[in-house]
């Protein structure tokens, strides 16, 4: 039987980061009415969704994701009731079912724990970003490191035990030796699943300006390449599998619902600014809330396919999200792009070979130093194309 995801964005956030361009339009400043029903509203666009495409209803539910701002702010009985909804559409087994809720520290107290785990939650993505309170307050968090902790533990206590750390590395003023710490302490947390990102400067936010006007600096390259690889070698030596650019897991515990999008597998997008795939097709939803929301009340589908890139720009991609996957590109499943690969390898030097790629005739991978030159790698295979 095929199988479906459900990603639903939930524009929620407390605070606006400085960091983060994300947000231009923000559910905290929509009426009540609007924000107490957001959740009835995601439901009767998937109504909708399933009523143009009545065949999905015979799809397995696989991964059910809540993400965008802070969807931990929800009331866990609406969150409950919307999951009764989304079940009674789909064939699905709860026991292999990912429900997965991003959440901040602060929001994860024991009574809310509770509450999301009986509400259907069985995983859970905090944003953690560091354990340092110079580097939360730089980013404007809500959180102490010591509600980090507390919040771990509240989980677990309400058996919650699948559950992700996120950080943030290359920050303003951020040290090796305190990036190893945020490493170390975040390992002591025994999560299965950790995320680690490297700051970007969207053009715009309070963050671009400073830098622009000299008050904060990026990190240095070569420092912020010692950092991945440095996390890298780190967290494989305790038994996380780096299998992602940015993700490591330990066995048997790859976020299935990321995963279906750099397979390029269907995920259904529901809530304002949701990207997903159906079928052959990419589908997208209005950021504005009010235009998402109004034509659901008029019984419309507020997104729509999005325009299909040309085939060389497709090519590159398909390359890419294979490349930055450790399972890389197999000979047997796309000979096409292993063929590609092939020929820009035929270009490297041994010592390149040896520090960017494991190739082994069947299957080619690139190595963490080979990540950090992906773009440029990707770049080089299509002239070669």
């Amino acid at each position: 039987m095929k199988t479906i995801g459900l990603y639903i964005h939930v524009p929620f956030c407390r605070h606006a980061c400085p960091y983060c361009d994300f947000y231009k339009f923000e559910l905290r400043d929509r009426p009540a009415s609007l924000r107490l029903g957001f959740l009835e509203t995601v439901a009767a666009e998937l109504r909708l969704l399933l009523a143009r495409h009545p065949h999905l209803r015979e799809r397995k539910l696989a991964t059910v994701y809540f993400g965008g701002g802070t969807p931990s702010t929800l009331h866990p009985g609406r969150f409950r009731r919307f999951l009764d909804q989304v079940f009674s559409e789909f064939p699905h087994r709860e026991d292999s079912l990912e429900v997965t809720l991003e959440a901040n520290p602060e929001n994860l107290t024991a009574a809310r724990c509770r509450q999301w785990q009986d509400a259907g939650v069985n995983r859970l993505s905090i944003g953690v970003q560091s354990f340092h309170a110079g580097d939360l307050e730089l980013l404007e968090r809500l959180h102490a490191p010591e509600t980090i902790h507390r919040a771990v533990e509240n989980a677990r206590g309400a058996g919650i035990s699948n559950y992700s750390i996120d950080l943030m590395f290359a920050l303003p003023g951020q040290t090796m030796e305190a990036w190893m710490d945020n490493l170390r302490q975040a390992v002591g947390l025994v999560p299965r699943h950790i995320s680690l990102y490297g700051l970007t400067w969207h053009e715009g936010t309070p963050f671009h300006r400073h830098l622009a006007g000299g008050r904060l600096a990026t990190a240095p390259e070569d420092l912020e390449a010692d950092m991945f690889l440095g996390a890298s070698e780190f967290l494989r030596d305790h038994g996380f599998e780096h299998y992602e650019v940015s993700n490591y897991a330990l066995p048997e515990s790859r976020s299935v619902h990321n995963q279906r999008y750099w397979t390029g597998a269907d995920v259904l997008p529901l809530g304002p600014g949701a990207h997903g795939n159906l079928g052959n097709n990419r589908w997208a939803n209005p950021d504005d809330i009010d235009a998402w929301n109004g034509a659901i009340g008029r019984g419309v589908l507020p997104g729509a396919p999005l325009d299909d890139p040309p085939a060389d720009v497709l090519l590159a991609e398909r390359i890419y999200t294979r490349l930055r996957r450790s399972d890389g590109i197999s000979r047997m499943s796309d000979p096409d792009l292993h063929g590609a690969c092939v020929r820009w390898l035929e270009t490297l030097d041994g010592e390149e070979r040896q520090r960017w790629v494991v190739a082994d005739g069947e299957r080619l991978q690139l190595t963490p130093e080979g990540w950090l030159l992906l773009d440029p790698i990707v770049d080089k295979i299509m002239t070669l194309t």
